[in-house]
């Protein structure tokens, strides 16, 4: 578990696209990464009508 931990860390590492050791250069691609996340997430959440309050739930 320990392994597969630090390689999926690795891994994320890799996804920002161009790895540099600039933190500044790496750290907008992993704000635009977190931020894509969130609209797919929204757009889902639209889309399934997870938005919006159920119907089902009574109002206090």
């Amino acid at each position: 578990m320990f392994v597969f931990s630090i390689m999926s860390a690795a891994v994320l590492g890799c996804l920002t696209g161009c790895f540099t050791t600039d933190t500044y250069h790496n750290e907008k691609h992993s704000d635009t990464i977190r931020k894509d996340i969130d609209a797919a997430h929204r757009d889902i959440d639209r889309v399934l009508g997870l938005d919006e309050p159920s119907p089902l739930v009574e109002e206090e």
